[in-house]
């Protein structure tokens, strides 16, 4: 794929998009919404109503599995929104969750008035309906098929230091020194190896990227649940921990006991049996970070596949993430503590 796909997110024809869309022409120029970290969203208000209309990422979609991976995500959408899980899965076009327009992948849903919340707005309220929905979906015991079951890989040490000699090598700056990041990484992925080979082999369907961006809270305070797409199995204690960190973050980055202990409390309530060691799931939860980090690595330094603006956002999202990770060492002994004052 080459960097100049990248300028497809602003040569779009609307007119053209809508109709095949079959959602109309729109009435005025779409609105770009802020927020998304690999694709672009944009509201589009047409004579047949208001959409939010996803441009999926050009490198996403020229994987060889990318189209396979969302009809299979957008099934598991439907299956959760048939059987009253606040679900919103795509629109169909024909038989497919999505439409290609030259050159471009384009997938429409209906538009949620409501809003996300960042991280220092989330309460203990939030928190506590956000346990129930996650027993929801998991007691949903969701079966569709052309999933397949996670295998818990780890990056190879060869990767990361192929990405950071690179990084070196072209002085692109993710603010750690290269001496320590290497070991960093590294420690990084085998607490995370160790603790999924811990794991018992219990895993569900469901939505596995349950954060606040992808809950839309309604003016009645009704979360409705977007961006399916990381959708597959899961050890349903490792999700239940990873909601649970993901939703008691702070403003800063440290984490909130009650909101914290709200969403287990919440789980197990409803019904929930966590069945795994705290300390585990909590390690395991490693795995979707780690893996955000060496993509955006890889984003931050091809510009063979990456334009200028994808690479600012890589080099970006490595500092972020290694912050997070960072602050994830610091916080995962206390919670492992709060988890555990609840479960055992």
């Amino acid at each position: 794929m080459s960097k100049h796909s990248m300028g497809l997110y602003t040569n779009l024809d609307w007119n053209v998009i809508g109709a095949v869309l079959g959602i109309g022409v729109p009435k005025t120029p779409p609105r770009p919404v802020t927020g998304g970290l690999l694709h672009r969203m944009w509201r589009v208000d047409t004579e047949q109503g208001t959409y939010a209309v996803k441009v999926l990422n050009p490198e996403i979609m020229g994987r060889r599995e990318a189209k396979h991976n969302y009809r299979v995500s957008e099934r598991v959408a439907q299956a959760a929104y048939k059987k009253g899980v606040h679900a919103v899965p795509a629109r169909m076009v024909g038989n497919e969750p999505w439409i290609e327009v030259s050159g471009s992948h384009f997938m429409v849903f209906d538009w949620i008035e409501g809003r996300t919340l960042l991280a220092g707005e989330c309460t203990v309220s939030h928190a506590r309906t956000i346990g129930d929905v996650l027993y929801g979906i998991h007691a949903l015991h969701i079966n569709v098929d052309g999933l397949e079951l996670p295998t818990g890989e780890e990056v190879p040490i060869e990767t990361w230091r192929g990405h950071i000699k690179r990084a070196k090598q072209r002085g692109v700056c993710w603010g750690v020194p290269w001496e320590y990041l290497l070991d960093e990484v590294v420690c990084w992925s085998r607490l995370y190896g160790e603790a999924v080979r811990n794991l018992s082999e219990q895993v569900v369907v469901s939505h596995r990227d349950l954060d606040s961006k992808n809950v839309i809270w309604s003016d009645e305070d009704v979360p409705y649940l977007i961006d399916w797409e990381s959708t597959g199995y899961i050890n349903p204690t490792v999700e239940l921990v990873e909601v649970a960190l993901n939703w008691s973050r702070l403003a800063d980055g440290a984490a909130d006991k009650k909101r914290f202990q709200a969403v287990i409390t919440a789980y197990v309530h409803a019904g929930g049996v966590p069945r795994d060691e705290v300390s585990d799931a909590v390690h395991a939860t490693l795995g979707g970070t780690l893996a955000w980090l060496e993509y955006n690595m890889r984003r931050s330094l091809d510009d063979e596949v990456f334009g200028t603006e994808e690479r600012g956002l890589g080099t970006r999202e490595v500092r972020h993430t290694i912050d997070a990770l960072k602050r994830f060492t610091q916080t995962a002994p206390e919670c492992i503590t709060w988890a555990n004052e609840i479960l055992l």
